[in-house]
C-alpha cells in the first residue's frame, strides 16, 4: 500500500518549506509527496528538489478540485495502483509524523473508500473545526444570507471514532484511489467551495461508499474562511458552488 500526498500551492510556499513534519512524512515508507504550484516559486521548486518532493507547476491558476485532479493524473504515472490511497491536504494543514503513522494504521482497520481526520483550529486541539457535516438543501440558501451555517454541523462532542458522516472538508480527505478514478475526481465545475460536499455526495450515492470519521486521528486547520466576507470574490464562489450543487443534486434525485 502506497500514500500519494497532493497539496497546492498558491503562494504558500513559507508555510510549506517551513513545516517540519511534513518532510519527515515524505521520508516514510511508500509515502509520495506531490506539491502543484500555481504560483510559481523558484523557493518551493528548489526545496522540493533538495528533499525529494515532486515539484509540478502551472502557469495558470486552476481551481481547487481541477489542481487535485491534475495531481492524481500525475500520479497514474507513477504507478498509483488502486489499493493505494490519494491524500488531499491542503497547505495549512499540520499533522505529526506520529499521528500520520496511526491515521496509516486506522486505514486497515475501517471499510470505506473516504476516511477525514479530526480538524482542529488550534495547535492545543481544543477548538473543534466543526469540518463534519449535513448535505445542504434548498433552506440552506436562506441561511447564508442570515448568517447561519449553511449545511449543519455534526455534534463534535457526540461523534465516535469510524462513524459515519455526510461529508467533510476538503481541507484534509483520504481516498482510496479505485474510489477517485471512478469519481473522475472531482467535479471541476466547481472553482472553489463543495467540490468536497459534491465529490461526498456522488461517492455515497452512486457507489454507496460513505464518509468515515476518524476521531482518533487529530490535525489541526488553519482556515481564512473568506467566504464569510460578503460582497468578496470569495462569497460569489461560494454562492455559485452551492447553487451549482444543489442544481446538480436536484437533478440527481428527480
Amino acid at each position: 500500500m502506497s500514500i500519494y500526498i497532493s497539496i497546492i500551492s498558491h503562494g504558500h510556499e513559507s508555510m510549506i518549506i517551513e513545516n517540519s513534519e511534513l518532510l519527515s512524512i515524505n521520508r516514510l515508507e511508500n509515502v509520495k509527496l506531490i506539491i502543484k504550484d500555481n504560483t510559481p516559486s523558484a523557493a518551493l521548486a528548489a526545496h522540493c528538489k533538495n528533499e525529494n518532493i515532486i515539484y509540478l507547476r502551472s502557469d495558470k491558476k486552476y481551481g481547487f478540485g481541477e489542481n487535485n485532479n491534475h495531481i492524481f493524473k500525475h500520479c497514474k504515472t507513477l504507478g498509483i495502483k488502486n489499493s493505494d490511497w490519494f491524500f488531499i491536504v491542503n497547505p495549512d494543514v499540520s499533522i505529526t509524523v506520529s499521528e500520520f503513522k496511526r491515521l496509516i494504521f486506522e486505514l486497515k482497520n475501517h471499510k470505506s473508500g473516504i476516511f477525514a481526520p479530526h480538524l482542529y483550529k488550534d495547535f492545543s486541539f481544543e477548538k473543534d473545526e466543526l469540518s463534519l457535516r449535513k448535505f445542504p438543501n434548498i433552506k440552506s440558501l436562506v441561511k447564508l444570507f442570515i448568517k447561519k451555517p449553511v449545511c449543519e454541523p455534526y455534534n463534535m462532542d457526540e461523534m465516535k471514532n469510524g462513524e459515519i458522516v455526510n461529508w467533510a472538508s476538503g481541507a484534509f480527505l483520504i481516498f482510496n484511489a479505485e474510489l477517485y478514478e471512478s469519481l473522475n475526481g472531482f467535479d471541476e465545475r466547481y472553482f472553489m467551495y463543495y467540490e468536497d460536499v459534491d465529490i461526498c455526495y456522488r461517492a455515497r450515492y452512486k457507489f454507496n461508499c460513505k464518509v468515515i470519521f476518524l476521531k482518533n486521528i487529530s490535525a489541526v486547520h488553519a482556515g481564512a474562511y473568506q467566504n464569510r466576507k460578503v460582497l468578496s470574490p470569495h462569497f460569489r464562489w461560494y454562492l455559485i458552488s452551492l447553487f451549482t450543487f444543489l442544481l446538480s443534486k436536484h437533478r440527481k434525485t428527480s
